[in-house]
């Protein structure tokens, strides 16, 4: 079986003043290996509202855990609003975390396609609103259909909340999801499938 870990460690590079934050870190740290494989993975694991991808370049920056976190392919990684070193330590292993996670979904599904890739960039919630039942049932938590879609863009709702879209009545509806947003932005969206469990 393949090692499902490809980073092992940081090291923090460098260590200045925040800027936005008063009294708190921003700093620098480099991964034992090179990220870059696993960039474009970890794009399609967020809800789009929190992260930016640079394609021509391969970085990404995170919006999470309360700061910005810029990845390099390279394996160099940037993070503002930080207390501390010792927080620093916390928060690379965080993203040590995100990194393996990512590259285990590299191991078992390969890189993303450049379909997946763009659909990313373009999904909104109307994409998304427009393949539900739109039956304002309520079962997911939300009154209206369109309420869940924008809370599912967010990162706020799961898709698998919308009980209806399992039903074999609207069928077409999750067919057509899962060809528009390809299985990483699906699971990143949070329709469960049966083969992940």
């Amino acid at each position: 079986m393949a090692n499902q870990e490809l980073i092992k460690r940081f090291e923090i590079k460098e260590v200045l003043p925040c800027i936005t934050t008063p009294g708190y870190i921003r700093f620098t740290a480099q991964a034992d290996r090179e990220i870059g494989e696993v960039i474009p993975i970890i794009f399609l694991k967020f809800p789009p509202g929190k992260i930016s991808y640079n394609e021509p370049e391969n970085t990404l920056t995170l919006n999470v855990f309360n700061r910005m976190i810029t990845l390099h392919p390279s394996g160099k990684v940037a993070v503002t609003n930080t207390k501390d070193i010792k927080e620093a330590q916390e928060i690379l292993d965080e993203i040590k975390n995100i990194i393996n996670l990512a590259y285990k979904d590299y191991l078992r599904f390969g890189k993303p396609s450049k379909r997946e890739i763009q659909a990313a960039r373009e999904i909104s919630w109307m994409k998304i609103y427009n393949y539900l039942p739109k039956i304002n049932c309520g079962k997911c938590g939300f009154q209206v259909c369109s309420a869940f879609a924008v809370s599912v863009l967010q990162g706020d709702a799961r898709l698998s909340q919308c009980e209806p879209l399992s039903n074999q009545k609207y069928h077409k509806n999750l067919e057509g999801l899962k060809k528009e947003l390809g299985p990483f932005l699906l699971r990143v969206l949070g329709w469960k499938q049966k083969d992940d469990e």
